[in-house]
């Protein structure tokens, strides 16, 4: 009896196990049919990737290329910049190195020619060094003649301040034909020298002809109408401001003084000789010129 109950027990048992397999092969069918699914899945992602890759590993192909293309460019055209920056540079070295030596040459050529002028200046300074020792010595007896020459013209100016002196006491003030106090008289041309190194007026010498007529003497005109070779006397007419005036039977050194406009001091004309129809002397007249007011 025992026995055949165990018998019975396992016989569902074995039931139950044969009913499970199809639900497990189901299962696992499904299983499967959803791994492949997401394999499927996972297999076109890939493929989508390799083929993004795939274009992004041409267009980086195809930029690395035109990028390889441009820096070629670049590097071929930093090199003929390089090489036209080298022949440049070259060029002004080669300027510059023929530039330099042309100074170099000059300056050598200057300084030559320096040098031959200072050697040639030396020797000037050494024969003006000779001649100016030989001036100087000239210089010293030249002065030792000199101050013997001083003291003669020291003697020889005191004796001419003695005659000068002497000169002045000869000559004279005398009134003249207006009344007036006249300058100093000369009466040769020693003294009318002197009167004109005085300084005091102004001495205008004439020598006048009767037939001349009238004659310029400093500002004035005079005419000689009549010379007395006998009696030293004479007549003359005077010419001034437009004005003749007449002066009659006039002496030797005697002043003929007369006015202009152009001064408040006397003009004066004195004869020193009378010869036959000529006259001889001189004119004085004011070293400063005042206009005399109208009257």
């Amino acid at each position: 009896m025992n026995t055949t109950n165990d018998d019975n027990f396992d016989q569902p048992r074995t039931n139950r196990s044969t009913a499970a397999w199809p639900v497990i092969l189901g299962v696992g069918f499904l299983g499967l049919c959803g791994a492949a699914v997401y394999q499927n899945m996972q297999t076109q992602d890939l493929r989508r990737e390799l083929v993004a890759a795939r274009q992004e590993s041409t267009t980086l192909r195809n930029q690395l290329t035109t990028s390889g293309s441009d820096v070629a460019n670049e590097l071929r055209a930093v090199k003929e910049s390089i090489s036209q920056e080298l022949d440049s540079t070259k060029t002004n070295v080669d300027r510059f190195r023929a530039t330099a030596i042309k100074h170099a040459d000059t300056l050598a050529r200057k300084q030559t020619e320096q040098s031959q002028q200072l050697a040639a200046q030396l020797g000037a300074v050494k024969e003006s060094n000779a001649v100016a020792a030989n001036r100087i010595d000239g210089i010293a007896t030249e002065f030792g003649t000199a101050k013997t020459d001083i003291n003669a013209t020291k003697t020889e100016l005191a004796g001419t301040k003695t005659d000068l002196d002497a000169t002045k006491s000869d000559l004279q003030r005398v009134r003249g034909d207006m009344g007036m106090m006249s300058g100093l008289v000369a009466t040769n041309s020693k003294d009318i020298q002197f009167l004109r190194e005085l300084g005091d007026r102004n001495i205008y010498e004439f020598t006048i002809d009767k037939k001349s007529g009238m004659q310029k003497v400093g500002d004035i005109q005079i005419a000689l109408r009549k010379a007395d070779v006998k009696r030293n006397r004479f007549t003359v007419d005077v010419l001034a401001d437009d004005k003749t005036v007449q002066k009659r039977d006039k002496t030797t050194n005697e002043p003929v003084q007369f006015y202009t406009s152009k001064s408040r001091q006397v003009y004066e004309v004195v004869v020193n000789r009378v010869d036959k129809d000529r006259i001889v002397g001189y004119l004085a007249t004011p070293k400063v010129s005042v206009t005399r007011a109208a009257n």
